[in-house]
């Protein structure tokens, strides 16, 4: 059984559901899976506490998620479930700690990500994401290790960036703030001499696109998506 934990940002729940099933029945002739899906009660303190600034190891936000995702694993557990994903970068990596302590594999979406930006030789990746992201230095560990340089926005620079993400999570962001935002990035990658960008927040998926900014654009969730439809598509168990 393949299990996914939602709820991580309503507007990302429903992209990352109905991009996955258009990439699976595109490859399975129109048949639909077997899932568990499992939506965490997450909190609007707990989102904001994460999306501002760090969360540190022992600050009581991620120890309220860490048992949020630790409910989800047991709940997979118990539903056979072998392999998991979740659209959300900031928690990414305390799911492959529980789920390498449970026995379960979690498809990790950052892993994805940074396959695809090595597979097309970008040099200089700026990061959009929450300052938990940038703080846990979720991509520049990865990133790093393959020769490729990571940029995070500065605090005054991460600013238009916050405010996107939280009219998004809202589901408040008009059509007319799209081109201003990708307005936006285009100048802050100009700034920084960045080749490339990553939307680091699920919440921002399909709001760039290559051909606004002048950038190549690693689109998270797609990838997550893309590699979780590879992977359902060839379990036949999942099918009837």
């Amino acid at each position: 059984m393949f299990g996914i934990i939602t709820g991580l940002g309503p507007r990302a729940t429903v992209q990352f559901y109905s991009s996955l099933m258009n990439k699976i029945t595109r490859r399975t002739s129109g048949r639909l899976p077997r899932l568990v899906l499992y939506n965490v009660a997450m909190s609007p303190a707990i989102e904001n506490a994460f999306l501002k600034s760090s969360v540190e190891e022992q600050a009581v936000p991620r120890q309220q998620v860490r048992a949020l995702l630790n409910e989800a694993v047991e709940h997979f557990l118990a539903n056979q479930v072998k392999t998991v994903a979740m659209a959300c970068n900031t928690l990414q990596d305390e799911l492959t700690h529980l789920c390498a302590t449970s026995g379960l594999t979690n498809l990790n979406m950052i892993s994805a990500t940074v396959n695809a930006i090595r597979a097309r030789n970008a040099k200089r990746v700026l990061i959009l994401g929450t300052a938990s992201t940038y703080h846990d230095d979720l991509y520049g560990r990865r990133l790093t290790q393959q020769g490729i340089q990571c940029i995070y926005p500065n605090s005054a620079q991460q600013n238009f960036i916050e405010t996107y993400i939280r009219h998004a999570l809202d589901r408040s962001i008009e059509d007319s703030a799209k081109p201003l935002f990708a307005d936006n990035v285009r100048k802050l990658a100009a700034t920084t001499q960045a080749d490339s960008v990553v939307l680091a927040c699920t919440d921002l998926t399909g709001d760039l696109e290559e051909e606004t900014c002048g950038l190549m654009v690693f689109d998270s969730l797609q990838l997550l998506a893309q590699i979780s439809a590879e992977h359902i598509a060839n379990r036949q168990e999942l099918f009837v």
